[in-house]
């Protein structure tokens, strides 16, 4: 079990990654998410090349190709995996961050309107980038070892700067009932990723 200490923790890291980006149009990044002393929590960057990122072009696809990989590395004696860092602390998630497009339903823009409405009856829109008024967004997502899932994310204020909001961040666990609300390409691909780097019984223990 994860202590709820933990999760804020890991919700408070999640928003800081966020608030520390500067720049615009960065690559994605793959994180393993380990809990320190007292229940503190690092994220340690996976060493993905840029060559996986750019070969792929849809990074949930990168994602999801990586747990495949990943699944093929050998492990520690102990059961750990090599992706999963254990000098960093125990193992609890994995984290992912990417940049994404997203629609308001309070833009004045009426494109966007639009695309709401007919969002709303099962309609077909256009991608969202090419959307006048639609909204670029820095965004985390992470799961945990319980089955919890977060969302973090912060809206570019205007494409004329870098400046964005406040990052905001949803924790939802395994037993909520809106758990639902947290799915998705993205969500499936990093818990694919976990599945595979996630420690199993230490092999010493069954000789």
């Amino acid at each position: 079990m994860i202590a709820p200490a933990a999760v804020q923790a890991l919700q408070d890291v999640l928003v800081a990654h966020l608030r520390s980006r500067k720049e615009w149009d960065e690559l994605p990044a793959l994180f393993t998410v380990h809990e320190t002393e007292g229940h503190g929590v690092r994220l340690v960057t996976v060493p993905v090349p840029d060559l996986v990122w750019a070969g792929h072009g849809h990074p949930p696809t990168a994602v999801a190709s990586l747990a495949a990989v990943a699944l093929q590395l050998p492990r520690y004696p102990d059961g750990s995996h090599l992706l999963a860092m254990p000098r960093a602390g125990r193992l609890i998630g994995a984290a992912f961050r990417y940049e994404a497009y997203a629609l308001s339903s309070d833009s004045e823009a009426s494109p966007v309107q639009e695309a709401v409405r007919r969002r709303s009856v099962g309609g077909s829109v256009p991608r969202f980038r090419d959307i006048p008024g639609r909204v670029e967004q820095r965004c985390m997502t992470a799961v945990d070892l319980d089955g919890g899932r977060y969302m973090a994310s912060s809206s570019r204020l205007d494409e004329s700067t870098v400046d964005a909001t406040e990052p905001i961040v949803a924790y939802l666990a395994f037993d909520d009932p809106k758990r639902d609300k947290l799915t998705g390409k993205v969500v499936d691909a990093t818990n694919r990723f976990l599945n595979a780097i996630k420690p199993v019984p230490d092999r010493r223990a069954e000789t």
